[in-house]
């Protein structure tokens, strides 16, 4: 009886493990989709910001109309549209939210504004 019981419990997880994994793979950010705008302060230049189908985000900086750096990202959760503040191989944080499509930025000892609009 302890067996059956274990057995049952252990399909009922692995039930719950599939459906899990299936609204993962079904996932669609309401964020997703190329964002354009500017950053401005110390130092100013553009963005892009491609977010993908499961909230990757790929962010293109310049400054002067040269690529200064690409680099990739992530939002923190689904309902705010919240960048995750990881920093750019050169020290680039974008700090904000898509929801409110701005935040601040900074790097080394300069910071400043940024916003965007969904293309």
């Amino acid at each position: 009886m302890i067996a059956s019981l274990f057995l049952l419990s252990s399909c009922s997880e692995i039930i719950d493990n599939v459906h899990q994994n299936q609204e993962q793979k079904n996932y669609v950010s309401p964020y997703m989709g190329k964002w354009v705008g500017t950053y401005s302060g110390e130092v100013s230049g553009t963005l892009i910001m491609n977010v993908t189908k499961s909230g990757g985000m790929e962010v293109t900086r310049t400054v002067n109309s040269n690529v200064e750096e690409v680099y990739y990202t992530s939002l923190q959760g689904a309902a705010n549209g919240a960048l995750n503040p990881a920093p750019s191989p050169k020290g680039f944080i974008l700090y904000g939210s898509l929801q409110t499509k701005s935040g601040s930025w900074k790097i080394q000892n300069w910071s400043g504004n940024w916003n965007v609009t969904k293309q």
